[in-house]
């Protein structure tokens, strides 16, 4: 069995979870990204007046964030705002409890969970009978000494605020000095990572920079803007042909592939693994993730990366009434042998999964192994291109990124979702995109 995790510190307050006077059994789902809030979604609507159950999400924050459109907020091609849904709503229609609470620990032993609000050291235990991990991964920057203290990651919203803040911030001091050397550095943009993040925020950045900013300051040469992908390979994971295309896509663009690993990041750029300097305000890391550090600190069995292992029914190895699943699980894809890609797409369908197995063992049925094809991928490449490969059909170009608007328009969350974003794609079709800083008193270039 294992032991608990040391208390982190005196736990005072109400417990989260409303007093039932039922026997209704009590999920708690922690995190509240594509996995855990489709999970508890999913499952309040197969209990709905069929099955007593008490369902409890806890996340550090309040709304849920459509990552796939993280690059298009962070270059303004759509509004940062349209991208994120309150959670309450979402899940107050349901009767879903929620907490917007960090998780410090977890204790297996009693079956209960440590959190507390993030401004407050106010902790409460949260009691379950049934819990489900879907916390998230978080950026490996500590992959290269440096990259906490002097690389943007991309992974939230306020990633994306200050990564738009951080370009135009550049392009205003670049317009203010004659010294070639200096707007040399303040223009280059290097993004640490060429998978399909990197590349998507690469392409994205390429566009804002080039297409959109040069055109207001007419003080900077057309030529100063630099920038610079840093992977081994440009998409590993994608057919090799799309990758290709993909390729010549940046590299037709003007963008610089560096294959060289990188070392370290500092205040005057990015120094790579052969001991060259890429001069640089502004390193952006998208070079891997790291699984939570409270799934981290579990005593279970992990992957190699650390997620948890578990078997086609989501449960974790070495704890009962525990389930895991995204970019916490470590589970088999029966189609390859190999271990599922923590992706959206992947989220969505094991979360789907396990709320109907969860309703199966609530209710006495029997359960179904989770077995899923993935789909395909698609990686958008901005300036209307993308690449797509759907079970082996295979697209590339304007035909790409129409499909890949159309899937990701309908997988927003609410209809008043979709008008927004369409409305954004709309409005850029005709007028210029919104170049203005997006600061706030105290900030740097406020």
């Amino acid at each position: 069995m294992p032991h608990p995790q040391k208390n982190p510190g005196p736990v005072t307050g109400r417990v989260l979870a409303r007093p039932s006077t039922s026997l209704a059994p009590r999920i708690l789902i922690l995190g509240g990204g594509f996995a855990g809030v489709t999970t508890a979604l999913t499952l309040a609507k197969q209990c709905a007046g069929v099955l007593p159950v008490h369902i409890t999400l806890v996340s550090a924050q309040n709304f849920f964030l459509f990552t796939p459109m993280l690059a298009e907020a962070a270059t303004g091609a759509v509004e940062t705002r349209h991208v994120l849904y309150p959670i309450r709503p979402l899940c107050g229609d349901r009767g879903v409890e929620f907490g917007e609470m960090v998780v410090e620990a977890i204790d297996l032993d009693r079956r209960r969970v440590v959190a507390r609000h993030r401004r407050s050291d106010i902790r409460q235990h949260v009691h379950y009978d049934k819990l489900v991990l879907a916390l998230g991964a978080t950026p490996n920057v500590a992959m290269a000494p440096g990259a906490t203290e002097h690389a943007l990651t991309f992974k939230g919203v306020g990633d994306a605020v200050r990564i738009r803040n951080r370009v135009i911030d550049l392009f205003e001091a670049a317009a203010l000095t004659d010294d070639p050397w200096v707007r040399k550095r303040l223009l280059t943009f290097v993004v640490v990572g060429a998978g399909h993040a990197g590349t998507e925020l690469m392409a994205a950045l390429e566009e804002l920079t080039r297409g959109i900013l040069l055109r207001h300051y007419p003080s900077i040469p057309r030529n100063a803007v630099r920038l610079v992908l840093v992977g081994s390979a440009v998409l590993p994971q994608t057919a090799t042909n799309l990758a290709a295309y993909a390729r010549e896509q940046l590299l037709g663009r003007g963008i610089e592939l560096e294959t060289a690993r990188a070392a370290a990041v500092s205040a005057e750029g990015l120094t790579l693994q052969d001991g060259r300097v890429i001069p640089s305000a502004c390193v952006i890391w998208t070079a891997g993730n790291r699984v939570s550090p409270v799934i981290a600190a579990l005593p279970l069995a992990k992957a190699r990366d650390g997620r948890l292992l578990i078997n086609e029914f989501f449960e974790v190895k070495g704890a009962r009434d525990v389930y895991a699943l995204g970019d916490n699980a470590a589970q088999n894809d029966p189609h390859t042998g190999a271990p599922y890609v923590a992706t959206a797409q992947v989220a969505i369908r094991q979360a789907r999964a396990l709320a109907l197995q969860l309703e199966a063992e609530l209710t006495g049925r029997e359960r179904r192994p989770f077995r899923f094809r993935v789909l395909g991928e698609m990686v958008p490449l901005s300036r209307r291109t993308a690449v797509a490969d759907l079970r082996g059909i295979k697209l590339v170009g304007f035909p790409a990124w129409f499909l890949w608007k159309t899937v990701y328009m309908q997988k927003l969350p609410t209809l008043a979702a979709r008008v927004r974003v369409v409305l954004d794609w709309t409005v850029e079709l005709f007028f210029e995109r919104d170049v203005s800083e997006l600061t706030v008193d105290g900030e740097e270039g406020a």
